[in-house]
């Protein structure tokens, strides 16, 4: 009895934590592979540092601006990568869904995010940044 009781806190559990993402006000869910709120595909995306790894679902003719921070110490933040023809770069960090398929988005973030304590040494390392955006 105590393994069926386990197994089926453990499913219970996971039901509960898949549940917890979908359906409240605001909630960003996943749709079709997507991340988005509801069924709902904005026509404007605004991706940041804390999106890295996400899938996003954007319209065809939407627009993606990418909002980085710099690199630090007064360097500028790195350039923004573009793989696939989905979509279109309009500027440095604003892209427009051009054709219906999948485009990754590539840059570097900085891995020590925030500013050092006085007297102490700036964390000057870069870590991938990547976002994958289906247009619809």
């Amino acid at each position: 009895m105590g393994a069926r009781t386990t197994g089926a806190a453990v499913l219970g559990g996971v039901l509960l934590v898949a549940a917890a993402g979908c359906g409240g006000p605001g909630a960003r869910a996943t749709v079709h592979g997507c991340t988005g709120t509801g069924d709902a595909v904005a026509p404007e995306v605004v991706v940041t540092a804390s999106d890295n790894g996400r899938r996003m679902c954007l319209p065809l003719h939407g627009t993606v601006r990418i909002s980085l921070p710099d690199a630090g110490a007064g360097r500028p933040g790195a350039p923004v990568g573009l793989s696939g023809t989905a979509l279109s770069s309009v500027s440095d960090h604003l892209f427009r869904g051009v054709s219906p398929g999948t485009a990754v988005l590539t840059s570097e973030v900085p891995a020590c995010p925030g500013s050092p304590a006085p007297g102490t040494v700036e964390c000057l390392a870069l870590t991938g940044w990547r976002v994958t955006v289906d247009v619809r």
